[in-house]
């Protein structure tokens, strides 16, 4: 296996760009061999990282030790990523396998889930979470950041398709959680606040503005990019321009940019849309 030179960010060499395996689920699932393969990918390719999506924490003990020691010959981190929802029932038994998980795998310790979703889908017309929603989903959250401090663990949540702001009353946004929580970090989806999925769609500039006051809490970046409300299948230009997302990581040293694609069910296109996707990069003059 041959590594290509390093992938690197032209004006902030702290920053590692990665990909979530996400990205080629429709096609491998998820074991020790196909994972391995994507570790490969990311080593080859010049990588520094890849997020291991495992939805419900599906992966055992045994499965992600040999992972991490594979991950960690190749030089190539893993954040870990599961797709439960914190107010989802069974969301608390997901967390515990998945924070034990994250363990095994090492530095950089971060666990990431998405923040809503099953509260969302009967009610067409709800933009963000009621308040007595609001107030279990920041418990919950505070007692996940407690217990995952304690094994020096960042817990972190990505925003999907609630609001990102509420409106203070009726009801409440990612913004308001971010505020209302002790330490909770934030995943940040660049498309995900503009897309039709979204509950209610935000302001570019106030986004932006927003991350620039609460870098504090925002630890990792998924690049993806939308048109029209719909996502690509490569990065291409953004709501919010990539070019801004970057620099605002570089100033604030946030290190971790995965690249976040639309699944495909052939594995060609897989490889090639994120060939596609580090080619734009490259062309903007974000990476080298």
């Amino acid at each position: 296996m041959v590594m290509k030179a390093s992938l690197s960010f032209t004006n902030y060499p702290n920053l590692k760009i990665g990909f979530s395996t996400q990205n080629f689920q429709k096609f491998m699932k998820l074991n020790v061999g196909n994972l391995s393969e994507l570790i490969d990918y990311a080593f080859s390719e010049g990588y520094q990282f890849i997020m291991i999506r495992d939805d419900y924490a599906e992966l055992s003990d045994s499965e992600c030790v040999a992972l991490a020691e594979y991950a960690k010959k190749c030089d190539i981190e893993v954040i870990y990523e599961i797709h439960k929802n914190p107010l989802d029932k069974s969301y608390m038994n997901v967390f515990e396998k998945a924070l034990r998980n994250t363990a095994l795998f090492g530095e950089p310790g971060i666990i990431r889930t998405i923040v809503s979703k099953s509260e969302f889908d009967n009610d067409p017309l709800k933009k963000g979470w009621t308040e007595s929603e609001f107030l279990r989903l920041t418990k919950i959250c505070d007692d996940c950041t407690a217990v995952a401090n304690k094994k020096n663990i960042k817990f972190v949540v990505e925003n999907f398709n609630e609001a990102f702001f509420g409106d203070g009353q009726s009801y409440f946004g990612l913004a308001d959680l971010i505020t209302n929580t002790q330490g909770t970090g934030i995943q940040f989806d660049i498309s995900n606040p503009f897309r039709n999925t979204s509950r209610e769609k935000a302001d570019p500039d106030r986004v932006e503005q927003y991350l620039n006051s609460n870098a504090k809490r925002w630890i990792t970046t998924h690049l993806k990019t939308i048109v029209d409300g719909e996502v690509q299948s490569v990065l291409t230009d953004n709501p919010i321009p990539i070019e801004r997302i970057i620099k605002l990581m570089g100033i604030h040293c946030i290190n971790w940019v995965a690249i976040e694609l639309p699944g495909e069910k052939d594995k060609d296109h897989c490889y090639n849309n994120h060939a596609t996707s580090i080619k734009y990069l490259k062309d903007i003059g974000i990476l080298k």
